[in-house]
């Protein structure tokens, strides 16, 4: 009998799985999406919990309602949860459940993009800086201890999330595997165990993944709905066809607007043509999600940063000139957007009212009248021979201070090797100069005459390298080592200085203002009423701000933005303080709270150097003797790597244009040279010392531009005369495996053919 229960037991489960799989209340089939049975057209907007105040979620969801949203597309940041190994927190700020309740509450359903990487601009693309440590790690790959910290955290966050799937009477309706792979690699493997960790997290809803047209062949993987980013129009149908016929179509990401990136103006795009791109999709049958719907805020430096045209970190606003600005304003593109929906898709039921804005208030001008040193935010200081990058003593984010002692009087030139990513120098307590990655600065010079001297440097993360290659090169503070004229300075202190939370300690705040160093600016305020604010930080230079404890984020004079919001459940009626670091000053003590933020005011930036000239009277003598490469380009753009016969030790290296295309003036984008690792190697103490001829109208052209690290310059002759050459000083003496080159993306003539590559340990000699 018990035999008998035991098969008719089983058969009822049996039968339970298929009738509850035929009867799942989101599916796809037929080219469309079902939800309840119905067809239903995904109308996404990408919002980040951490970058909104929780007390603002609702909020933003319900203006998400208002403009015509069905579902709010989500990434999850994976360090954001997992601090460090195993620890994890799901708790206030990071109460994604929560955040996801609260939709479901406003009647939204939920697309989830858990990674683990998700770009986002986000620092390190969402990965936790504590991968750094482990030497050799390969993120985004087949590597067993990067699949383990991926397998964790998934597993963690099916604990957390998977009780939310529609299938379990919550609002996910699907799951994202990975995040734009195939503009990254094309490994099956990593993605089809990414697939299956999501799987049996329980996560019961389909999954998808999201690339763009190009690159869907390289990102897709089998199981899982390939979508499309970026596409528009008939493309979209096109991108999608090739590898799922007939649909649906889903443009997982679709770009109204642009963010923004220190030292260049504001992002902006007008709202008329992304309307008739949206309404295209509407009245198509595409589903779409609109990234940004609501950027907002990174608060607690989260910002991310991207390499291809150099180093260029994003600001503290994520604004984005989404339909929702940064402290929920509507722009003229949400109601033109709305306008759309609400015409093709509810036409039987009017959308609901837009909630009126948030209260904004106004704060007088303060004046922060105390001031306490650097150094009384020192907690653990840690010794060693040479400079410790921030991931060596465990920090994420933030700044690290370095101090030594320089023993004897000495003239020079200070190098800085491979510094992440800009530098404050003090000798003997006073400032003397600082260092801009973006500049691809490493040195300045120094003079050391009062003895034994301290030197110090503190060095800030503006963001880790958040999308490409450069992922995987990622170390924060200084990386390699300090020199003065290459002889190595040793025995430091390495003092961590997270600074994202909120200072505190025993801070000696006194009326005795300090200027011209690193330090800490405090005042307290009274408030009758609070609403949202944004703080004018445009007299101000370089550093951060935190409001009654809560940190607004980084300021830095160079814009776009010039204010920081300050959200308005921040304040308080009553007494408030606020407390601003200066890692740049520039003695400005006063601030007021406008009415509206300043997101497009570029400023003075100090370390924007105009290109020194070069004598160009003597000639080089190049010696057949030195060439250790004479080979020919393809036309296209991308790069092309090149082996010498046997590694080369040089220190100076010469190209020497033979020919080029169309017989015009010879140019080219980007020269590397690869390391004995097989690695391109690290560019900022190269100098360009000599340029047969260069292009200077406007700063085009110049030679420096073919070692700048920026993909969007080039390098171009001011002669079709062949031979052209440049020489590169690359700092130091090296031994080099071999080159890569990169054509210009632009469509000009004279791109190199035939070149020559000529290298010596000493200068090239001149006549």
């Amino acid at each position: 009998m018990k035999q008998i229960l035991l098969v008719l037991s089983l058969i009822g489960i049996l039968i339970g799985s298929c009738t509850s799989k035929e009867e799942a209340r989101f599916q796809i089939k037929e080219g469309h999406f079902y939800l309840d049975k119905k067809p239903v057209q995904l109308i996404c907007g990408e919002m980040h919990y951490p970058r909104i105040p929780k007390e603002y979620w609702r909020d933003r969801l319900k203006r998400a309602k208002a403009m015509g949203i069905n579902t709010i597309s989500a990434y999850v940041f994976w360090n954001f949860h997992e601090l460090q190994p195993g620890e994890f927190d799901f708790e206030g700020q990071a109460d994604l459940a929560e955040f996801i309740r609260l939709a479901q509450e406003e009647e939204l359903y939920v697309i989830l993009r858990p990674g683990p990487y998700v770009c986002a601009e986000w620092d390190f693309g969402g990965y936790p800086s504590w991968l750094l440590r482990e030497k050799g790690m390969v993120y985004r790959s087949n590597d067993e201890r990067f699949l383990a910290a991926c397998e964790r955290y998934i597993k963690r966050l099916g604990e957390e999330l998977s009780s939310l799937t529609v299938e379990n009477g919550g609002p996910i309706l699907m799951v994202q595997v990975e995040n734009e792979y195939g503009s990254y690699g094309d490994d099956k493997v990593y993605l089809g165990r990414l697939r299956d960790m999501i799987k049996d997290a329980g996560f019961n809803v389909p999954l998808m993944t999201c690339d763009g047209s190009g690159q869907m062949e390289a990102g897709h993987v089998a199981g899982v709905l390939p979508t499309v980013n970026g596409a528009v129009g008939e493309d979209i149908i096109k991108s999608v066809d090739k590898f799922n016929p007939g649909g649906p179509y889903f443009v997982a990401e679709f770009y109204p607007a642009w963010f923004d990136v220190w030292g260049t103006p504001h992002s902006y795009r007008d709202y008329k043509r992304p309307a008739e791109q949206l309404e295209w999709m509407v009245k198509n049958g595409v589903s779409v999600s609109i990234y940004m719907f609501h950027g907002g805020t990174n608060f607690s430096y989260t910002n991310g940063a991207n390499t291809a045209y150099g180093y260029a970190p994003q600001p503290t606003s994520y604004d984005y000139d989404a339909p929702l600005g940064e402290y929920g304003n509507a722009y003229p593109k949400y109601y033109a957007f709305r306008e759309v929906l609400q015409k093709h898709l509810y036409k039987d039921k009017p959308l609901p009212e837009v909630p009126a804005e948030n209260t904004i208030i106004e704060i007088p001008e303060l004046t922060l009248s105390e001031s306490a040193p650097l150094a009384d935010a020192f907690n653990e200081r840690i010794n060693s021979e040479r400079p410790l990058s921030m991931e060596d003593v465990n920090q994420d984010f933030g700044y690290i201070h370095y101090q030594t002692v320089i023993p004897k009087p000495v003239k020079g030139t200070l190098t800085i090797k491979n510094v992440r990513d800009y530098a404050v120098i003090l000798l003997n307590g006073k400032q003397i100069g600082s260092l801009d990655r973006r500049h691809r600065q490493s040195s300045i010079e120094i003079d050391v005459t009062e003895v034994p001297a301290k030197l110090e440097i503190v060095v800030e993360n503006v963001g880790r390298v958040n999308y490409g290659s450069d992922i995987l090169n990622n170390r924060k503070g200084i990386t390699e080592k300090v020199t003065i004229d290459g002889k190595e300075l040793k025995g430091w202190k390495n003092t961590p200085l997270p600074l994202h939370k909120a200072p505190v300690g025993s801070y000696h705040y006194s009326s005795d203002l300090i200027k011209g160093v690193p330090a800490f600016h405090r005042t307290v305020f009274n408030l009758d009423k609070t609403g949202d604010t944004f703080l004018d930080l445009s007299k101000w230079g370089k550093g951060a701000a935190w409001i009654n404890g809560r940190s607004l984020g980084k300021f830095w004079n160079i814009g776009p933005q010039q204010t920081l919001y300050v959200p308005g459940p921040w304040l308080k009626e009553g007494q408030n303080e606020l407390v601003i670091f200066t890692l740049e000053d520039t003695g400005a003590r006063t601030v007021k709270g406008l009415n509206a933020p300043i997101l497009d005011q570029v400023g003075v930036d100090i370390n924007s150097d105009e290109r020194p000239k070069r004598d160009n009277s003597k000639k080089p003598i190049l010696d057949k003797g030195d060439i250790v490469l004479t080979k020919s380009l393809e036309k296209e753009f991308g790069w092309q790597e090149f082996t010498f016969e046997n590694a080369v030790t040089m220190r100076h290296l010469a190209l020497e244009t033979v020919s080029a295309f169309d017989d015009g003036m010879p140019c080219l984008s980007e020269l590397d040279v690869i390391g004995e690792d097989g690695k391109p190697l690290t560019k900022d103490t190269w100098k360009v010392v000599y340029a047969s001829s260069e292009e200077e109208a406007d700063k085009k052209g110049y030679a420096d531009c073919l070692v700048d690290g920026n993909l969007g310059t080039y390098w171009k002759a001011r002669s079709a005369s062949q031979p052209q050459s440049v020489i590169v000083d690359l700092g130091e003496i090296m031994t080099i495996k071999g080159i890569r080159i990169m054509q210009p993306y632009q469509k000009i003539t004279g791109k190199v053919n035939e070149f020559r590559i000529y290298a010596r340990p000493q200068f090239f000699l001149f006549k």
